[in-house]
């Protein structure tokens, strides 16, 4: 990554980006090499199709509906950059070099649509604590909508939470924050559709937890395997919960204040199957 130096592109169409976003680019000389693709419409065009799949100049010519002068002009660029290379059979297609710089400027322009679509949610809460490398994955809430308290419906979120995890039966947590009420009715869930719960925490919060198991239910799921307790020493401030139903995702005012008045929430199948990969991904670099 950048590391702590924090520079700007300004892309075409007056976007201006972070280069934390994009992982694999290590120097000035990277970054340099970054802004001279994506400040041209036409060399970062021609550097997308051409990591799609090789073609040759009469093949870009005609996709592009540009003159052959303009299209030679901007293969010998990337080509001068090493990003991509020609054959003797007089097919272009990308470099090893040119398909990580496409494939981070793909995953970038899928976090700007997340960004874009749930702004107001992002710019109300804190991501400080966030690693970018699970920054990277906010794509996953691209289709999300906002879950929000109302005046007439103040626990709106939680509401919305609570009847979803109750007809959920696969679920995985990372869970930040304690709360007896989200704790009854997974619990409700597990023992209602013989379900299986996979959870991440802190043992600050297993404590609470188990404190608050009067009754021995969550004891006895984790005895029968229906719960599987992962302890870290520390979690970045995101309460994500991803089930068969549904995926959630709460934020944090700042580094101390839960904010339990907004969620995004997420129904779609593809996207819920996205949802556990990203589960699947944080649990393994947590427990590296």
């Amino acid at each position: 990554m950048f590391h702590s130096r924090t520079s700007y592109i300004l892309m075409e169409g007056g976007i201006i980006i972070k280069s934390e976003y994009f992982d694999g680019i290590n120097d000035l000389d990277d970054f340099n090499l970054l802004k001279f693709i994506v400040t041209s419409e036409l060399r970062l065009k021609l550097l997308f199709s051409l990591y799609e799949s090789s073609k040759t100049i009469k093949e870009l010519e005609s996709e592009f509906n540009r003159k052959p002068g303009n299209i030679s002009r901007g293969l010998n660029e990337l080509k001068s950059c090493k990003l991509i290379q020609k054959f003797p059979n007089k097919l272009y297609t990308v470099s090893s070099i040119g398909f990580l710089l496409a494939k981070n400027l793909e995953n970038l322009m899928y976090n700007l649509e997340s960004v874009d679509a749930n702004g107001e949610f992002w710019e109300n809460h804190s991501i400080r604590s966030i690693p970018n490398k699970f920054l990277k994955e906010l794509s996953i809430f691209n289709s999300a909508s906002i879950v929000k308290s109302t005046i007439t419906e103040f626990a709106k979120p939680i509401n919305v939470y609570l009847d979803n995890i109750k007809n959920s039966t696969y679920i995985c947590i990372i869970l930040p924050v304690f709360s007896k009420i989200f704790m009854d009715a997974i619990a409700e869930a597990l023992i209602s559709h013989d379900g299986y719960l996979d959870i991440i925490t802190t043992k600050n919060i297993y404590d609470l937890v188990a404190k608050s198991d009067s009754d021995n239910v969550i004891k006895a799921l984790v005895r029968d395997k229906k719960i599987f307790f992962y302890i870290v020493d520390d979690l970045p401030n995101i309460f994500f919960t991803v089930s068969d139903v549904f995926a959630s995702l709460f934020l944090f005012f700042d580094d101390v204040v839960f904010d339990n008045s907004e969620m995004l929430f997420l129904e779609e199948k593809s996207s819920l199957n996205d949802s556990y990969r990203f589960y699947r991904y944080f649990k393994k670099e947590l427990l590296k």
